[in-house]
């Protein structure tokens, strides 16, 4: 008699994420979509031709009121974007979405009222139209 899988893991090959995204791992990270996989090949081109330097993977971000922690947000990526002399123009905060859930609406508010940047959404099926692209 054949031997079933324990698990879809088994069959597949690569573990799901949250939502039934498939992930994948590149260059020793794991990334929880393809999509976002996707973005950090395409972020990596970007370091190559020095657009961008620095780049981080899930920095975490802590969220506090009153001295009071809140939660904790992590991104997707974060990096410097250089002007053409090579000087830091701006820093990047970058969320790969393919579902906005309440409580990433939510933690989006806080950290955006709380450290004074933008978090820049990348829709996980448009994610092939922003190689190149910096926001």
């Amino acid at each position: 008699m054949a031997k079933l899988p324990v698990s879809t893991r088994e069959v597949r090959g690569s573990r799901k994420g949250k939502y039934n995204a498939n992930g994948r791992h590149v260059d020793g990270h794991w990334f929880a979509s393809n999509a976002e996989a996707v973005r950090y090949e395409q972020l990596k081109e970007l370091v190559e031709q020095g657009r961008i330097e620095n780049l981080e993977l899930q920095p975490n971000y802590s969220i506090r009121l009153n001295n009071h922690p809140i939660t904790t947000y992590r991104a997707d990526f974060r990096y410097a974007v250089l002007d053409e002399r090579g000087r830091v123009e701006k820093l990047v905060i970058e969320d790969v979405k393919g579902m906005i859930t309440d409580v990433y609406a939510l933690k989006k508010k806080l950290f955006e009222a709380a450290y004074e940047l933008k978090i820049n959404e990348i829709p996980a099926s448009k994610v092939e139209q922003w190689r190149l692209t910096i926001p």
